[in-house]
């Protein structure tokens, strides 16, 4: 019986080894729609090319510094608007492939979790991509 357990927990503690790997930027390579607002999305080209569109202003993200290591990971980055430059401080969470929750800390000092009392928190969807003309023609 003993062995029995043993191998069990042995078992789970692979799966969750292998399920609980660290994500990496490449992993979120894409178009990511806020859900809720037009015109409003992050889009990941590769780790130079990051742009943030919001109320139809596209602005480039720079100086990105992402800690997977932490959870929620940590995906501050800076942002230059006609005026200022903005330092963001930021919460994220990937689920699955296709959905991020993402919460903004503009000039606050980030929480160690999500929370509604301070910033502002946005679920993202992976748009899919489009169809070619062989694949639609099919």
């Amino acid at each position: 019986m003993k062995k029995c357990v043993f191998i069990i927990v042995a078992i789970f503690i692979f799966a969750s080894a292998l399920f609980a790997q660290p994500r990496k930027l490449q992993d979120m390579i894409g178009r990511w729609e806020i859900g809720g607002e037009e015109n409003a999305s992050l889009e990941i080209i590769d780790s130079s090319h990051i742009f943030l569109t919001y109320m139809g202003e596209t602005k480039r993200i720079s100086n990105l510094k992402v800690d997977f290591t932490k959870n929620p990971c940590w995906f501050d980055f800076t942002t230059t608007d006609s005026a200022s430059t903005i330092q963001v401080k930021s919460l994220m969470v990937i689920y699955g492939e296709g959905t991020l929750k993402w919460q903004l800390f503009i000039d606050e000092e980030r929480s160690p979790y999500f929370t509604a009392s301070k910033g502002e928190i946005f679920y993202l969807k992976k748009r899919a991509p489009a169809m070619t003309a062989t694949a639609s023609s099919n």
